[in-house]
């Protein structure tokens, strides 16, 4: 009797592990390989996450969560994309110089990446620097950020609350609802930034060489706006009280040594708006500017 129940014991035990067995397998392709969730060090205080991508695109969305949440995008060998991206189809030259690739199709590899995170410091990094990735991430509302791209790539935040550094070589850049402080900063691409909110006493910088910037501030915005474009005009909706131009020229006096005199002076739209306040400068090489009344 007690052998038959010690038995049925093992048997119940061993069908017990196999369907254990058999549910994590399961378990673990519901993951999602491309998706990862990190915290903070301290989530009760803003963090400062730090994204550098050579190739890609960015996007941050804040929310009222806890956890920074990060997506990786791959883009398919025979992706297209408009004018200054890359474009390719099938296996590169150099990548199949004996053409031993032929009539063969080319499989798209995840980008990989990197993420480390320290007193309350997360920075995220693709070591796959010819890889394209298009990373995707969602953060807590009050987070600082500091993001930059170079190639294939625009970079969008919504959402997020705190300083803000971003940098673009090759594409726009668009920040909506924004609260707290921003440098922005492209090359080829326009700029636009939407903020809800100011930082009191928080200077501001949005420049770009080959692009338009457009800002909108809340109409209560205290600030001395700095303006100026050398190819484009600047409108605005704002009172704008003229200030007495700061003094941005460059001397140059070498005829001593047989060189030769040059005087650069800048113009610039130097103004207050609602009384005046830390200065946001905007500036452009090539585009319009425009400062509108949120």
């Amino acid at each position: 009797m007690n052998i038959q129940i010690l038995t049925r014991a093992c048997l119940c035990a061993g069908v017990a592990a196999l369907c254990a067995g058999a549910t994590s397998p399961a378990a673990q392709t519901q993951q999602d390989p491309n998706r990862t969730t990190v915290s903070f060090s301290d989530p009760s205080r803003p963090g400062l996450l730090h994204l550098a991508l050579v190739t890609g695109s960015i996007v941050v969305k804040g929310a009222d969560v806890k956890e920074v949440t990060i997506e990786t995008h791959a883009r398919p060998a025979e992706a297209e994309h408009g004018p200054g991206r890359w474009r390719f189809h099938g296996p590169r030259p150099e990548e199949d110089p004996e053409g031993e690739a032929h009539g063969l199709h080319r499989l798209t590899q995840q980008p990989g990446l990197n993420v480390e995170e320290q007193d309350n410091q997360m920075t995220i990094s693709s070591p796959n620097f010819n890889r394209p990735a298009d990373l995707q991430i969602q953060v807590p509302r009050r987070t600082n950020l500091e993001l930059s791209t170079v190639n294939g790539g625009d970079i969008h935040v919504e959402g997020v609350d705190g300083e803000l550094e971003v940098s673009n070589v090759n594409g726009t850049i668009t920040l909506t609802g924004i609260g707290g402080s921003v440098v922005a900063h492209t090359v080829n691409g326009k700029v636009s930034a939407a903020l809800a909110r100011v930082s009191p006493q928080k200077p501001m910088a949005f420049s770009s060489l080959n692009g338009a910037i457009d800002i909108t501030l809340p109409a209560a915005t205290k600030a001395n706006l700095k303006l100026q474009t050398d190819n484009g005009s600047a409108f605005t909706d704002f009172d704008l009280h003229t200030l007495p131009q700061p003094s941005d020229s460059v001397l140059e006096d070498t005829r001593q040594s047989g060189g030769r005199y040059r005087l650069k002076v800048n113009k610039i739209i130097y103004g207050a708006i609602n009384g005046g306040g830390p200065d946001i400068e905007v500036r452009t090489f090539n585009g319009n500017i425009y400062v509108r009344k949120g």
